[in-house]
């Protein structure tokens, strides 16, 4: 009976558990910088505080990241069309490339598969997780490609910086339309909020500019600490983060695009994309793993965190058996 009322309560819990897409990820730890004219990956904190950099020799000019869940970091090194692959401690393990991969900025990552925009000859190569190459596309009119993201639905929008339109996709690549709006000029990092509203951040028009899935303007937003905005990403609690090429800087925005904070730490010289750390369900005090202490962390908090709390592993506005069950069903 006990082993009947527990297969009811976690079938239960899968089912309520939220299905997410890649942007934003479900749960993030701290995030990584591109500092481009230093050639290093600088690395902060969730709450912004600056840890250190880590480089290898050969990284030159550091442009889109990709933080992959089992702890793989993959980093497109522009300047010797190459991307470059480091361990969960930062450690070098592999580089790779193709003929065609020219200028690599930006990418996106969808399943295992891995997407890189090639700025120099207008096409986005798609590699394994290996860096063995598949495939590539274009399309139009796709000129100076800077970066890639995806909806809900597996659409795939591209920034064409040359033509400061945004191009979209079918999830088998084919071409869909491209869209422009609110005096985006020099289109650079794009990602999405939970509600598929795509944010990209224009590098000559100094703003970030949202659109729907179909292309439609819904708005912008800037500050004056938001100079050649690059890179641009959403941490859990629908936060997001953009750099600041011309200020050195990276700025804060929460849900609603109201100005945070400035993170001027870590000494950034040109910072380009931006990408959190995923965290496994159920990493509770955000170590990068799923254990006892984050089962001891629930159970303090169970009925009493105020909320939004990271107890509250499910999201559902309080913490109890759910959560509990979620952090085993996860454990490391």
């Amino acid at each position: 009976m006990v082993f009947r009322a527990l297969s009811s309560l976690l079938f239960v819990l899968i089912v309520a558990v939220p299905v997410f897409g890649q942007l934003p990820p479900a749960n993030t730890g701290g995030f990584y910088v591109g500092d481009f004219l230093d050639d290093e990956i600088a690395v902060y904190a969730a709450d912004g505080a600056f840890l250190r950099s880590f480089s290898v020799a050969g990284l030159d000019g550091p442009r889109g990241i990709i933080a992959h869940s089992d702890g793989r970091l993959f980093v497109a090194s522009q300047m010797t069309d190459e991307v470059y692959v480091f361990d969960a401690d930062e450690q070098f393990l592999d580089a790779f490339g193709h003929p065609n991969l020219s200028g690599p900025t930006g990418m996106m990552l969808r399943g295992d598969e891995l997407y890189v925009c090639s700025f120099s000859n207008d096409r986005v190569l798609v590699f394994d997780l290996e860096g063995s190459y598949l495939r590539e596309f274009t399309g139009g009119g796709m000129n100076g490609p800077n970066c890639a993201a995806m909806d809900a639905d597996g659409n795939i929008y591209v920034a064409s910086a040359l033509t400061a339109t945004v191009i979209k996709f079918a999830p088998d690549e084919t071409l869909l339309l491209s869209f422009t709006g609110g005096g985006l000029s020099s289109p650079m990092g794009i990602a999405r909020d939970d509600d598929d509203v795509l944010y990209v951040a224009g590098g000559g028009s100094s703003n970030i500019v949202k659109f729907d899935s179909a292309g439609t303007l819904l708005g912008t937003i800037s500050h004056p600490d938001l100079a050649a905005p690059q890179g641009i990403a959403f941490d859990d609690r629908g936060h997001f983060f953009s750099s600041s090429y011309s200020l050195d800087r990276i700025v804060e925005f929460d849900p609603g695009g109201a100005y945070v904070r400035t993170i001027l730490a870590g000494d950034l010289d040109i910072p380009r994309s931006i990408a959190f750390r995923p965290l496994p369900i159920g990493d509770v005090d955000g170590d990068g793993q799923v254990d006892v202490a984050d089962l001891v962390a629930v159970v303090l908090a169970w009925g009493k965190c105020p909320m939004p709390c990271d107890e509250d592993v499910n999201g559902d506005g309080t913490v109890d058996v759910n959560d509990l069950v979620l952090v085993v069903l996860n454990w490391s």
